[in-house]
């Protein structure tokens, strides 16, 4: 939408950003923006057994408050400068455990992105700290991954689109609550990819190479849907850097998900897997690039090695009601686990860009029940979320 419809405290702030720059007239700084962003309220709480995998946690009740605003600003004819502000505050929970919605306490206010970008005939640069679109990075979270560098698309044909990044310092994995504690920091990410059609299908091609931590990722998927009926494989390579010293350096994902959808229902049934080596795969906590399930069962597999996970969600909209039940269950051969989740959820819109959602999940992590095996009582964990969302 147009600056002209924005908040006094978004004028305000495009102001003061134009007049640290060079002082240009307001009327002038704000000519021709385009603003977008979304406030979101969370509560959160979860039983006695705590988000991480550490142990002696009480559980955690947790409120958080998050907003974004992005302004998009034409410079010349062809380029633009975008920024986004980000806040985001909570309180602490009533133990140390980490959660989604944080109990950890805090509260920030960041310039979250700024970049230049400029297209013409098909090409598109952009050049400053923004998302990292990668299949191992995607995060459609609002604290999502950031990256300071350039990326570059070229659009051959109406069909296909050829890309190249590269990131300095990205910091991803670090993010990641389950990744392995020696990964380094400050690693700098190099992508190529292709991305196009041939008919129906989709099909998406990267290669990547992640400074002190990965040699080598290599990542295909291919889906199409045609007469509301869908499907989507996926499979992944990573190789790991050889100063990180693993005795198995080599990992590999695949997944595949199928479904029907139509205007009022959907249901989806698919099954996903990592090797039994390393079994990394995911740079991002919250990765969106990869096939995956649950409200909490994502989080317990991603990154580990030696799991399959099996899962079936179906949904329906009635009026302004959305409905959503979902069954999944995880064999963790590396930890000889069974792991299992149950979650329902409702939303309500209430109006076009306003909307509300309430969630309830049961976790399930069992150790190996199988004749011979030995296992502990079993861990269990009831989350409930519930978030009001505006969008702009």
């Amino acid at each position: 939408m147009k600056l002209t419809k924005l908040s006094l405290a978004a004028v305000l702030a495009v102001g003061a950003f134009s007049a640290a720059l060079n002082a240009t007239p307001l009327e002038e700084a704000v000519k021709g923006v385009e603003a977008s962003g979304q406030v979101r309220y969370r509560y959160f709480s979860e039983s006695d057994f705590a988000s991480t995998v550490s142990s002696g946690n009480k559980g955690v009740d947790a409120h958080r408050f998050s907003g974004y605003l992005q302004l998009i600003s034409p410079v010349t004819d062809g380029l633009k400068f975008a920024t986004s502000l980000v806040t985001d505050v909570w309180n602490k929970g009533e133990s140390e455990a980490s959660s989604p919605a944080g109990d950890t306490g805090g509260n920030s206010f960041t310039f979250d992105k700024y970049y230049f970008q400029y297209g013409a005939s098909g090409l598109t640069v952009k050049a400053g700290k923004f998302e990292i679109p990668t299949p191992w990075t995607q995060s459609a979270a609002i604290s999502g991954s950031r990256g300071n560098g350039v990326l570059a698309l070229y659009s051959i044909n109406p069909d296909w689109t050829v890309a190249g990044a590269a990131y300095l310092q990205t910091n991803a994995l670090n993010s990641h609550p389950y990744a392995p504690t020696d990964f380094g920091s400050n690693d700098n990410l190099y992508a190529l990819a292709a991305i196009g059609k041939v008919g129906p299908v989709g099909l998406q091609f990267w290669a990547a190479n992640l400074e002190t931590v990965a040699d080598a990722v290599l990542f295909g998927e291919a889906k199409f849907a045609l007469n509301g009926f869908n499907a989507r494989g996926q499979v992944n390579y990573l190789k790991l850097a050889d100063q990180i010293g693993a005795v198995e350096d080599t990992g590999i994902f695949y997944g595949l998900e199928g479904g029907y959808k139509n205007q009022n229902f959907a249901v989806t049934a698919g099954y996903f897997a990592s090797d039994k080596d390393q079994g990394i795969y995911s740079l991002d906590a919250d990765n969106d690039g990869f096939i995956k399930f649950g409200k909490q069962l994502y989080y317990r597999t991603s990154n580990v090695a030696d799991v399959g996970t099996a899962f079936v969600k179906g949904g329906a909209t009635l009026d302004k009601f959305g409905f959503e039940l979902g069954y999944g269950a995880a064999d963790v051969g590396s930890r000889n686990q069974d792991y299992s989740e149950a979650y329902g959820t409702v939303t309500y819109k209430y109006a076009k860009n306003f909307g509300l959602e309430l969630y309830y999940s049961h976790i399930d992590l069992d150790n190996d029940t199988r004749p011979g095996k030995t296992g502990t009582p079993e861990n269990t964990n009831d989350e409930i979320r519930f978030q009001a969302q505006y969008n702009f």
